[in-house]
């Protein structure tokens, strides 16, 4: 249904005045021509339905009182071929006709805006309610980014978060090989139904992919976001290759990142075909940075032990020095009695 603001009905309403006035014109002529029993008052009702299609409720009432008027007139202007009180009774049916059109057009006119009023009300709440999951979304993985589990824990439980809270069936992470420029597949999953997906996981498990290869790979050369309506029609998905159906359609993938490094990708996949939601991939970005602080803080906690095993390793050496120190003085000592 076009809006009141539509680019269809905001500069036409001129291009419905003027085409109200010809049509009007024209029907005062015929009223002229005919004689004066045979009413052609009813067609001003389509100037009425005119401003019911401009959505114009002053169009609607303009158009009623020009036709009122011009039915009047019409009853001087035709030829008196018939009796008078025909020719009124006529003429006043025609204005009941105008007059009931209308009242019917500004009634549809206010029943298309509160239908709009409605729609615009539940899009605004939708829209609401999603930005307010994306929020909860980002808490909730900052808060898991932050926690003390073990890295492989934590990011099974981001995949899990994820996938719940933004409906994707399916998710998989993918890391950077620090030997080599490619994904290596990980055995870091979230199912909703492990059996459903299992080819597919059979199949990703298999296959590491070089820099700019498959989703993960373009996801890792740009380091952006990317979606994939359908994996299946896509000319550079190796694994829809490697079997006949792998149970998956939609992808999407985002960075995690630490600085502007991209250190790894996950991955979502649906059953279905769906079409790219820019939001999604604005906010699936953003957590790809506090991704990064779960292996910033697994980084920290390696240079830690190392850190602490070198002071173990230098009291050891201290210990033992001090130790032949303390051996070598008892033995001069021992000595210097003697």
């Amino acid at each position: 249904m076009l809006s009141k603001n539509s680019p269809l009905l905001g500069k036409p309403k001129t291009l419905y005045r003027v085409v109200s006035v010809i049509i009007a014109a024209l029907i005062l002529i015929a009223d002229e021509l005919l004689p004066l029993g045979v009413s052609v008052g009813e067609a001003y009702c389509a100037l009425v339905l005119i401003g019911m299609i401009a959505r114009d409720n002053r169009l609607v009432l303009g158009s009623a009182i020009a036709g009122t008027i011009l039915v009047v007139v019409g009853v001087f202007l035709s030829k008196p071929e018939s009796q008078l009180w025909i020719a009124l009774t006529n003429r006043f049916l025609s204005i009941f006709m105008i007059w009931l059109t209308a009242a019917f057009s500004l009634l549809l006119i206010r029943s298309a805006e509160e239908k709009e009023e409605s729609e615009e009300i539940k899009a605004a709440y939708q829209l609401l309610k999603n930005e307010t999951n994306f929020v909860k979304l980002n808490r909730d993985i900052a808060i898991l980014a932050n926690s003390k589990q073990a890295i492989n824990d934590a990011l099974k439980e981001a995949l899990k978060t994820i996938c719940l809270e933004t409906g994707w069936p399916i998710g998989h992470l993918y890391l950077k090989d620090n030997e080599q420029d490619i994904l290596n597949p990980t055995k870091i999953w979230h199912s909703k139904d492990p059996k459903q997906f299992e080819r597919f996981q059979e199949v990703t498990e298999a296959t590491p992919l070089s820099f700019g290869e498959g989703l993960p790979g373009r996801v890792m050369v740009s380091g952006k976001a990317e979606w994939i309506v359908d994996v299946m029609k896509d000319k550079n998905f190796p694994r829809a290759r490697q079997a006949v159906e792998i149970g998956v359609h939609a992808g999407l993938a985002f960075p995690i990142l630490i600085d502007t490094e991209v250190i790894g990708v996950m991955e979502f996949f649906s059953e279905d075909a769906l079409a790219p939601d820019v939001r999604v991939l604005e906010v699936l970005e953003s957590i790809g940075y506090l991704l990064g602080r779960i292996f910033e803080r697994y980084q920290a906690n390696l240079q830690k032990e190392e850190y602490d095993d070198h002071l173990r390793s230098l009291y050891h050496r201290l210990e033992s020095a001090r130790q032949a120190d303390d051996k070598r003085i008892a033995e001069g000592i021992h000595d210097e009695l003697k």
